[in-house]
């Protein structure tokens, strides 16, 4: 199934979509482009990409809840996980066989929504707000094969984070039925500073943890893998690992060791 029906084949009301991003707008936002060959960081996201593909495989075939969706999310903010989001689903569909919907689901400032220059289109809040909107036809295309995004949207901005517990996973299972032959990546928020992912946790199959090497304590770990229990397969991706080769995204650097093991002990902070 392609993941974006022709709009004539919908009744529905029109939407005023944005063009499709331009390799700049993913470079912007983050994304790794190897224009003079293969790179070291590039090469650790596929591998990693391929350990989770194997994973929702997994879960699909077990036909598991949302077994299509993984939800992004880190303990707190500034560990890496909207890059880690955009370059795993970008590894996702370069290296597997299904279609990627990534999803933007963390309302903060400069959030890929805002670096895809996607900011004021409608998108997942909107969908979660009026379920009878085509999330087809808010789908963006990406210059990356078989990579697709969809924006934040904004008609839940004004709601406080508990007031989204219901309409966000409802949200979120709508789009895991209507793309069920594609991989489902939402890039959620921090644990330990919105409740969001938390909410989410419950009718996703996995979850992607995002753990930053050296920096991240033990015990807020601990606390956000306890807030994220009710999902049954945690995989953790460990970034900024010191003494690898670098890649920019906004103010920080990301490098790393992943890797996709559910239910993984956490790293211990070095001494």
């Amino acid at each position: 199934m392609d993941i974006i029906p022709d709009p004539g084949d919908i009744d529905a009301p029109i939407i005023d979509m944005p063009p499709p991003r331009a390799l700049a707008d993913m470079a912007r936002a983050g994304l790794i482009i190897e224009t003079e060959g293969r790179t070291r960081l590039g090469d650790e996201f596929r591998i990693a990409a391929a350990r989770l593909h194997t994973v929702v495989k997994g879960s699909i075939t077990a036909n598991e809840r949302c077994g299509n969706m993984v939800l992004v999310t880190s303990t707190r903010p500034a560990e890496g996980k909207s890059f880690s989001a955009l370059n795993m689903a970008a590894s996702l569909a370069r290296t597997g066989s299904r279609t990627v919907l990534l999803v933007d689901a963390d309302a903060k400032v400069r959030s890929l929504s805002e670096l895809l220059g996607l900011n004021g289109y409608p998108g997942l809040l909107d969908l979660a707000a009026d379920h009878s909107l085509p999330p087809e036809r808010m789908v963006v295309a990406t210059p990356v094969p078989g990579l697709y995004v969809l924006p934040l949207g904004d008609t839940l901005a004004g709601l406080e984070p508990g007031e989204r517990s219901q309409p966000l996973p409802a949200a979120a299972e709508q789009l895991s039925r209507r793309f069920a032959s594609s991989t489902v990546v939402i890039d959620t928020g921090p644990l330990l500073a919105t409740s969001d992912p938390s909410v989410l946790a419950p009718v996703a199959s996995q979850i992607m943890m995002v753990v930053e090497a050296g920096r991240t304590q033990r015990s807020e770990l601990e606390a956000a893998l306890e807030m994220i229990k009710a999902c049954p397969k945690v995989v953790m991706l460990l970034n900024k690992q010191a003494g690898r080769a670098r890649s920019s995204f906004g103010a920080y650097s990301y490098t790393g060791d992943y890797y996709a093991k559910p239910n993984a002990p956490p790293p211990q902070r070095p001494e």
